[in-house]
C-alpha cells in the first residue's frame, strides 16, 4: 500500500498544482457521470428492478381480445369469463380479478372520491403484500352475491385502505381498523391498511370484495381485470397454450344469444412487469443511449486535456526516468492520477444526480409506472462507480500511450524538438475531436427529430377548442341514488352550471379527453347481416353527453345537428356520430337518419337509435393518434335504453368561459355543495393543463434529449477550441514566420479555419454515416416514439450538419484570430 498511497499523494498534489484545469477536468467528467446516474436510476427504478413482490417474475397479466371487425389488442374479462377462468385453468395457482370503479368515501373531516377496485379475494395473496395495519378481506367476506340489477358486482361489507387515502382521509389514525365508514353511502368496516407506495396497477386508493357471480348473464360486459400467478412448473408460454386449447373448448359453446371467448375472442398472457412498463422502456433506454453519449463525449474531452497537460510534463517525465523510474513505474503514476480524478469526477456527478433526480421525477408524466420508487440507491451508486473507473481507463490511455512513445531521453537534450512525437500526440487528438463531433452530432439529430416530433404534436388539430374551458369530475354515492333520481341531480346541476356568470356553456358529460380508456360497445345496423356469434361491429368510445354537446366542446358539427335540449326520455332515441364512425360504418352513403341497434344488456332489450348528427373527429384515442370511432347519446335517453333503467353515477363537467376558468372553480363547488355536499369534486383543471399532460411523455424525451444535445455540442466545441489552440501554439514559429514573410492576417485565419474544417468534416461525414445506420437498424423500434415523417430526412440531416459544422467552427475563431497576433520578431526569438 505504501507506494500506491505515495502515486495517490503525487496525483493529488499535481492536481492541486494545477487548480484550474482540475476543475475543468472535474467538472466536465461530472457532467457526463452525473447526467448518466440520473437516467440510471430512472431506467433502474423503472425497468430493470424487480417488482417489489415475492417472486414477481411469475406473475402475469391476461387479456382477451377483439380480432374482428375492429381488433383490441388488450382487453378484459367478463365476470362469466373470469369465473371460468379461475375455475378451468391449470397453470395458473392463483387468478385474481378486479373492476375498476370510483366512489364517494366519508368518515373522516369531509367526502373525498376515491379510485376503487373490486377485487376478488385471491387478489392480494396473489400478490403477496401484507397490509400494514390489519389484513385483507378473505373468502368468507367475498361469497358470490346475486349483485344489483344491472350490475356485475354485489355490495361491499368490508373495505382495505390505501395509504395516501388513509392518510388524506383519515389523517393517518392508527384506529381506523374495525372503524365503520360509509363508502358510496354503504356502512363498511375498514379491515387494513397497505403500506405506503403500494399501486399495484391503476392508481387504486381502496378496495372491497367485489362478489364476483359466475351466474350472471351480462357476458359480454368485458369490466374485470385479470392477474394470475404461475403454477409450479409452467410457464408462460404453457399458459398461453392452455389458453388458446381452453378458447377452442369455450368456444364450442358459442350461440347467436350466448357469448363466450371465442376463436375471433382469444386469450392472452404477457408477463407482468412487460405490460407495467410498456412502451416506457423503450424511451428510458433511449435517453440512457443518449446520455451515454454525454459521458463519452466528456471522456474524449478529457482526453484532450489530459494529453496536451502530458506533453507539458514531457522533461519532468524524463527526469523522473533519467533518476531510475522505469517505464512501468511512471504508467502506474499515470494510471493513479487517471483513476483518482475519475473518483473525484465521479463523485462530484454523483453529488449533481442527486439533485438532478428531483427535477427528471418531476418531469416524467404522473401516468408513469413505478415513479415513486425512483430514487439514488446503491445499484446506482455502483453504476456511477463504474462509470468513474471506465472512463478513468478510457481517457488514462493518452497519457500512458505518450508516456511510453516519448524520447524520454532526448526531452533532456536542451533544445531538443520531438517533430514526429508532436506530430503523433496532434494526429491523436485530432482524432478523437473527429469522434466528439460525430457524437454530438448524433445526438442533435436526436434532439432535433424529438423537438419536430414534439411540435408537430403541439399543432395536432385536435377537433376541439381548448383554452378558456374549466373540466372537474363528480361522484354520487350509487346507493344513495336511484336512476330517476341521479338523472335529476345532473339536470339541476347542468342547469346551475349554465347560469354561472361568465360562461358561454357548459355540458356535463360521461368521458372526456385526448387519451380516454376505450369502452367499447357492441351494436348492429338493421338489413345488415351478423356473424354467427355476436355482433358484426363495435364502437370504440360510447359516450354520454348534454344539450350542446359539440358546440360547449368547440367542436364542429359537419352535417345534421348537435344534440338538444328535447332529446330527453321519452323522445326519440337519438345519437350523434363521428366523423370516423360515418367513413367506417357509412362509406358510400349519408348516415343523416339512418338508425343503429345497440345492444345494451342483451339481445332483448335491443332499441334502435336514429342518427341526427355527424361531428368532427376529436382527439380520444391520443393526441398522436388517429380518432376512434364514437357514439355520443343524451344522457337523459340513456338509462331508458336499458331494463332495468341506469344512470350514470360519475360525470365529467365541462365549462367553456369568457374569462380565465381558474376563478370559476369557487362557484363549481358551491354549486355541487348546494345539491348534495356528499357529492365530491376531482380533478379539477383546465382544458389546457389536460391537454399539457397529454403530451408529457414526449416533453418528458424532447426536454431531456434537448438538454443532452446542447451539452454534447458545447463540449465538442470546447474540444475543437482546444485542439486548434494548441496547435496554434506549436505553430507560433511557422506563423510568425509566415508573418515576417508578408503573409496576412486573412490568410493566417483561413489557415488556421482550413485546417479546422477539415476536422469538422470528418466529425460530420462520419456523424451521418453512423445516423443513417442507426436508423436502419433502430426504425422499427423507435418509430412509435416519434410523431409524423421519417425518424431522418436529407433536409433535417443537412441542417443539423450545418448547424454542428457551424458551431464547431465558431469555436475555433477565437485560435484563428490569436494566430493572427502573432509578432514575427517574438516568435522568432522565442526558437
Amino acid at each position: 500500500m505504501g507506494p500506491l498511497w505515495q502515486d495517490v499523494r503525487y496525483a493529488l498534489r499535481m492536481m492541486a498544482k494545477t487548480p484550474a484545469l482540475t476543475a475543468v477536468l472535474a467538472v466536465t467528467l461530472a457532467l457526463g457521470i452525473g447526467a448518466s446516474t440520473t437516467i440510471f436510476s430512472v431506467v433502474n427504478s423503472v425497468v430493470i428492478k424487480p417488482l417489489p413482490y415475492p417472486q414477481p417474475e411469475r406473475i402475469v397479466r391476461v387479456y382477451t381480445e377483439f380480432r374482428s371487425a375492429n381488433p383490441l389488442p388488450k382487453f378484459w374479462f367478463s365476470v362469466p369469463e373470469f369465473v371460468e377462468l379461475q375455475r378451468d385453468c391449470r397453470s395458473c395457482a392463483l387468478t385474481g380479478g378486479w373492476v375498476r370503479g370510483s366512489a364517494p368515501i366519508a368518515g373522516g373531516d369531509r367526502a373525498v372520491r376515491v379510485q376503487l377496485a373490486y377485487a376478488s379475494h385471491t387478489l392480494l395473496p396473489l400478490i403477496g403484500v401484507k397490509p400494514i395495519l390489519g389484513r385483507w378481506f378473505d373468502a368468507s367476506e367475498d361469497q358470490p352475491t346475486p349483485p344489483a340489477e344491472g350490475m356485475v358486482i354485489g355490495d361491499p361489507t368490508v373495505v382495505v385502505l390505501g395509504y395516501d387515502i388513509w392518510q388524506r382521509a383519515f389523517n393517518g389514525d392508527k384506529r381506523i381498523i374495525g372503524r365503520k365508514i360509509e363508502l358510496d353511502a354503504l356502512p363498511v368496516t375498514v379491515v387494513g391498511v397497505m403500506p405506503k407506495g403500494f399501486d399495484f396497477l391503476d392508481g387504486i386508493e381502496a378496495w372491497v370484495p367485489a362478489h364476483f357471480n359466475g351466474a350472471i348473464k351480462r357476458r359480454a360486459s368485458h369490466v374485470v381485470h385479470v392477474v394470475a400467478r404461475l403454477a409450479p412448473g409452467a410457464s408462460i408460454d404453457s399458459l398461453n397454450d392452455e389458453l388458446a386449447a381452453l378458447t377452442k373448448e369455450w368456444g364450442k359453446r358459442d350461440t347467436e344469444g350466448f357469448h363466450s371467448i371465442a376463436e375471433d375472442h382469444p386469450m392472452l398472457a404477457v408477463p407482468f412487469k412487460q405490460d407495467l412498463v410498456g412502451s416506457l422502456a423503450t424511451t428510458l433506454w433511449l435517453l440512457q443511449g443518449a446520455v451515454l453519449f454525454v459521458l463519452l463525449i466528456s471522456i474524449v474531452n478529457v482526453a484532450n486535456l489530459l494529453l496536451a497537460r502530458a506533453e507539458t510534463r514531457t522533461r519532468e517525465v524524463a527526469v523522473r526516468h533519467a533518476l531510475g523510474a522505469s517505464r512501468r513505474r511512471l504508467v502506474r503514476q499515470f494510471i493513479t492520477e487517471s483513476l483518482v480524478l475519475g473518483l473525484v469526477g465521479g463523485a462530484v456527478g454523483i453529488l449533481l444526480s442527486v439533485w438532478a433526480i428531483d427535477g427528471v421525477t418531476a418531469l416524467i408524466p404522473k401516468s408513469a409506472p413505478r415513479a415513486s420508487e425512483i430514487q439514488l440507491d446503491t445499484s446506482t451508486v455502483i453504476f456511477a462507480i463504474a462509470c468513474s473507473l471506465f472512463a478513468a481507463l478510457l481517457f488514462g490511455l493518452a497519457p500512458i500511450l505518450h508516456a511510453r512513445k516519448s524520447d524520454l531521453h532526448g526531452a533532456l537534450k536542451d533544445g531538443a524538438r520531438s517533430t514526429t512525437s508532436s506530430k503523433a500526440r496532434l494526429r491523436a487528438r485530432r482524432i478523437l475531436v473527429i469522434v466528439e463531433i460525430a457524437l454530438a452530432l448524433l445526438l442533435v439529430i436526436g434532439c432535433t427529430v424529438m423537438v419536430r416530433s414534439f411540435v408537430r404534436l403541439q399543432r395536432v388539430e385536435l377537433g376541439m377548442k381548448t383554452d378558456r374551458v374549466l373540466t372537474f369530475g363528480v361522484n354520487l354515492p350509487f346507493k344513495a341514488y336511484q336512476p330517476a333520481a341521479a338523472n335529476q341531480f345532473w339536470d339541476r346541476l347542468e342547469e346551475r352550471l349554465r347560469a354561472l356568470p361568465g360562461i358561454e356553456g357548459a355540458v356535463l358529460v360521461d368521458t372526456f379527453g385526448v387519451s380516454r380508456t376505450i369502452n367499447a360497445s357492441s351494436f348492429s345496423i338493421p338489413g345488415r347481416a351478423r356473424l354467427p356469434v355476436g355482433p358484426q361491429w363495435n364502437v370504440d368510445y360510447l359516450n354520454l353527453g348534454g344539450a350542446d354537446y359539440v358546440k360547449v366542446h368547440g367542436g364542429r358539427m359537419v352535417r345534421g345537428r348537435d344534440i338538444a335540449a328535447a332529446d330527453i326520455a321519452g323522445a326519440p332515441y337519438v345519437i350523434i356520430v363521428n366523423e370516423a364512425f360515418a367513413k367506417k360504418f357509412f362509406p358510400n352513403e349519408d348516415p343523416i337518419g339512418r338508425e343503429i341497434v345497440a345492444l345494451m344488456t342483451g339481445p332483448k332489450t335491443e332499441k334502435k337509435m336514429r342518427i341526427v348528427g355527424v361531428f368532427a373527429d376529436m382527439k380520444n384515442a391520443g393526441v398522436d393518434r388517429p380518432a376512434g370511432t364514437e357514439i355520443v347519446m343524451p344522457r337523459m335517453q340513456y338509462g331508458s335504453l336499458l331494463d332495468p333503467p341506469l344512470a350514470a353515477w360519475s360525470q365529467y363537467g365541462f365549462i367553456r368561459t369568457k374569462h380565465a376558468p381558474e376563478s370559476l372553480i369557487p362557484a363549481v363547488h358551491r354549486a355541487v355543495a348546494e345539491l348534495d355536499p356528499s357529492a365530491p369534486l376531482y380533478e379539477v383543471r383546465t382544458l389546457d393543463q389536460l391537454m399539457w399532460e397529454a403530451v408529457a411523455r414526449p416533453r418528458f424525451l424532447t426536454f431531456l434529449l434537448t438538454c443532452f444535445a446542447v451539452v454534447a455540442l458545447l463540449l465538442a466545441a470546447i474540444g475543437i477550441y482546444g485542439v486548434m489552440a494548441h496547435t496554434v501554439s506549436l505553430r507560433t514559429h511557422e506563423i510568425g514566420l509566415r508573418v515576417a514573410l508578408g503573409a496576412q492576417p486573412k490568410q493566417v485565419r483561413a489557415m488556421v479555419l482550413r485546417q479546422a474544417g477539415v476536422l469538422v468534416a470528418a466529425g460530420v461525414g462520419v456523424g451521418l454515416s453512423a445516423a443513417v445506420a442507426l436508423q436502419f437498424a433502430l426504425d422499427s423500434s423507435l418509430r412509435g416514439l416519434f410523431y409524423g415523417g421519417e425518424l431522418s430526412q436529407p433536409l433535417l440531416l443537412g441542417g443539423v450538419a450545418i448547424a454542428v459544422g457551424a458551431t464547431a467552427l465558431l469555436a475555433t475563431w477565437v485560435p484563428a484570430r490569436r494566430a493572427t497576433k502573432v509578432e514575427p520578431t517574438v516568435a522568432l526569438r522565442s526558437e
